[in-house]
């Protein structure tokens, strides 16, 4: 995710830094999701096995992405069998999605957030369905003062991405994208907030093929801009 765009990284460390965390960037380590989602699952072990390895001298993991975290914590578990299996699930629970991580921060309550304007918020599948945190997520959009959130009314149904899907069935991902793009057009925002950054990144995409103005945030981004200090 950080390839796709890097400065969400940026976003995320402000925050964390100003909630007193010191933070270190890990990078070019993969989680696996990629080979896991296509059926390579030896392949998946060798990746992810690299990650966990260079993330262990930590006691946290903070991931600014919601599939990727799932992938952590609930795909990880099942492709490792046995005793090693037993201490990689133990060690998975360190990882942590940006937003949750964040709403369930001690000193969130120390920072000030402030920001006039409107936006939609997208709730991934991986964020609902497996991690649990929307609930998290949605309190958090609403400790931002002055902001005006719009929930869609099919929110528990998919973007279209997918992962693999969208490569291996392209027309019916566009199309459920589409289908997501008019619920988001309804609520009269511009900008489209969400945890995934591989959702926005579908949901913008489809967005500029058929001509339509859209602007994406994660949660960090949204969080970074409103941000007073």
């Amino acid at each position: 995710m950080a390839i796709l765009r890097p400065e969400d990284i940026s976003s995320s460390r402000r925050i964390l830094e100003a909630l007193g965390e010191s933070v270190d960037e890990i990078k070019g380590y993969c989680c696996g999701q990629p080979a896991y989602n296509s059926g390579y699952r030896k392949e998946a072990q060798s990746v992810s096995r690299k990650m966990l390895r260079v993330t262990r001298p930590y006691e946290t993991v903070v991931v600014p992405s919601g599939s990727c975290t799932s992938m952590v914590r609930t795909g990880i578990p099942k492709i490792f069998a046995g005793p090693r299996g037993l201490s990689i699930t133990e060690r998975t629970k360190a990882f942590f999605d940006f937003g949750e991580f964040v709403h369930s921060h001690p000193r969130l309550r120390e920072l000030n957030f402030e920001l006039t304007g409107t936006i939609a918020y997208h709730d991934s599948c991986h964020g609902r369905r497996e991690l649990g945190i929307t609930s998290k997520l949605i309190d958090l959009l609403e400790h931002i003062n002055g902001l005006k959130l719009r929930r869609l009314p099919h929110e528990e149904e998919c973007c279209g991405f997918g992962g693999a899907f969208t490569v291996k069935q392209p027309e019916v991902s566009v199309e459920i994208a589409r289908t997501k793009l008019g619920e988001i057009t309804e609520t009269g925002a511009q900008i489209l907030v969400s945890e995934d950054l591989s959702c926005l990144t579908h949901l913008q995409a489809t967005a500029e093929g058929d001509g339509r103005k859209l602007e994406t945030w994660t949660i960090a981004e949204l969080l970074d801009r409103a941000l007073n200090e």
